[in-house]
């Protein structure tokens, strides 16, 4: 592929990333934006999770294949975790949806288990997530650097293009992501989660907590989210300077 073929393609993966960023930070701080819009965000989330996927197909295809060669990078292996990380929150949030699916007449038993799962699972993915920034931070700079986000946003048309040209791929991911959903769904119904569930139904107690005050209701989830994605960021970019500096 050539400099200029690279670039744009660069160009369509920043504007991708970007708005896939951007609704990921709403996502994961619902209070902004309220239960209703967190949860119907969080299903048009899955678009551009899969688009990127798409788009990087190639990168994923080429270290599959190292698979066999025992030359597997801890990059490779951490998206992967990333990746079940991610179905692990989603599917947790389909069966927890208190407004989405129920205006549409799907209802599931709002249980303590996925309660505790959706909410670990979603403060995982959050530090993960700095990790995965943590990793690619140099290509994020770069590209971010080279974005004229009003002369340069025709650059977002290819993504047509690459979705044709990996139709099948597609495919094949949303089918293993469904199947790996329903697996997880299952853990639902294992002794695991019954033991759980009936723990916290009897741990419950008739008081109410207090609420903290209205304005923390906002400020504490962004600290958290901040918290979360920065620390492990900024620990993953040390070692990575360490490791570099011992190379050289």
């Amino acid at each position: 592929m050539s400099k200029q073929n690279t670039g744009k393609v660069n160009k369509t993966r920043g504007f991708l990333d970007l708005f896939f960023f951007v609704l990921m930070i709403l996502v994961l701080i619902p209070q902004s934006t309220g239960i209703a819009i967190h949860e119907w965000f969080s299903f048009i989330l899955l678009l551009p999770f899969f688009l990127h996927l798409i788009v990087n197909w190639n990168w994923i295809v080429t270290h599959s294949k190292k698979l066999f060669e025992r030359k597997i990078k801890f990059d490779y292996i951490f998206n992967w975790v990333l990746y079940i990380v991610m179905l692990v929150v989603t599917v947790s949030g389909i069966v927890i949806s208190e407004a989405a699916l129920p205006s549409i007449g799907i209802h599931f038993k709002i249980t303590p288990f996925w309660t505790m799962i959706h909410n670990a699972s979603a403060s995982l993915f959050i530090g993960f997530l700095g990790i995965h920034l943590a990793l690619h931070w140099k290509w994020i700079v770069t590209t971010i650097k080279k974005l004229h986000f009003i002369s340069d946003f025709h650059h977002i048309k290819p993504l047509i293009n690459i979705i044709k040209k990996h139709k099948t791929a597609l495919l094949v991911l949303i089918s293993i992501s469904a199947v790996l959903s329903f697996g997880i769904w299952f853990i639902g119904f294992t002794d695991w989660a019954e033991n759980i569930n009936s723990n916290s139904i009897q741990n419950q107690t008739a008081d109410s907590e207090q609420l903290p005050k209205q304005w923390l209701i906002y400020v504490l989830p962004l600290v958290k989210v901040s918290v979360l994605l920065c620390i492990p960021a900024v620990l993953t970019r040390r070692i990575i300077k360490i490791k570099t500096k011992f190379k050289n």
